[in-house]
């Protein structure tokens, strides 16, 4: 029987984080390993899921030394997942993430070897053959992916701090010529509570201009991270530093003024490669 390991990447939301260990407990395909990479929570998660961490022996508890964001999360995660060499598989997703039962065996059932999966954390209908449909992105939200791949793409980016180290990956992985197929059936709740899909709108010599709604903070690693997922030597990264990105900070200089400086500022540190944590929340 394959192995599978779940990673979850938690900070300070001990309610969810438990009532996403809870869910991946009820797996009708049972984990071998769940590990939880905490990022420095402040909000006392480890004695809040105290119990549930005694009780059940699989559940590995990793508190980092600062708050890395995701992507240092689930770079972390799958760091250590790889080096202990434990499991076949590796399940990921945040913790606000709450898989149905039967989620990880509707995965395995599909699955075949030399591809990558991603669950259906959006309830996307659209397009699917037999259940499955080919993609070419996906969200940290119930990636799956082999140990063989990981091992051969390596891991995430860790120095994005949040956006676009989930699409950076998928990207890797693609371009390494492997396939990431979505599966309808294998359906998880995402209870993220954010605004990002929301807008800000103006109007402007007649047009209504759009902007996604961010925070300043959340809009620094949006813009930086969109052109330096990208390497150098891809033509992609020009198309979104010189035109994908402008046009996005000349409608926030319309929509949002205040907030066009530190859009400014993650432009720039993506033109010329600075990542890492460099606006804290």
């Amino acid at each position: 029987m394959k192995k599978v390991a779940a990673l979850v990447v938690t900070y300070n939301r001990k309610e969810k984080l438990l009532k996403n260990i809870n869910s991946l407990l009820k797996q009708t395909y049972k984990l071998e390993k769940i590990y939880i990479i905490d990022n420095n929570s402040t909000d006392n998660t480890y004695d809040y899921i105290k119990k549930v961490l005694d009780k059940n022996k699989q559940i590995i508890y990793i508190k980092l030394e600062e708050n890395t964001g995701g992507s240092g999360g689930f770079s972390y995660g799958l760091k250590t997942i790889l080096d202990s060499s434990k499991c076949d598989f590796v399940w990921g997703m945040d913790d606000d993430a709450y898989p149905e039962a039967d989620a990880l065996e509707k995965i395995m059932n599909i699955r075949k070897d030399g591809n990558c999966y991603w669950s259906n954390p959006d309830h996307d209908n659209d397009g699917y053959t037999n259940g499955i449909k080919e993609v070419n992105g996906w969200m940290f939200v119930g990636f799956f992916i082999p140990l063989e791949i990981i091992k051969e793409v390596g891991i995430s980016k860790p120095d994005y701090f949040i956006y676009h180290d989930d699409l950076e990956y998928a990207y890797r992985i693609i371009k390494a010529g492997y396939k990431i197929y979505k599966i309808k059936d294998s359906v998880i709740v995402h209870d993220n509570g954010i605004t990002d899909c929301s807008e800000l709108h103006k109007k402007f010599l007649g047009k209504n201009i759009s902007i996604i709604k961010l925070s300043n903070w959340k809009m620094y690693y949006f813009v930086r991270n969109s052109i330096l997922m990208y390497k150098f030597s891809d033509i992609k990264r020009y198309k979104y530093a010189l035109y994908v990105m402008p046009k996005l900070l000349i409608r926030i200089l319309i929509v949002n003024r205040k907030q066009f400086g530190i859009a400014f500022k993650g432009y720039i540190h993506g033109i010329f490669n600075i990542s890492g944590k460099r606006v804290s929340p």
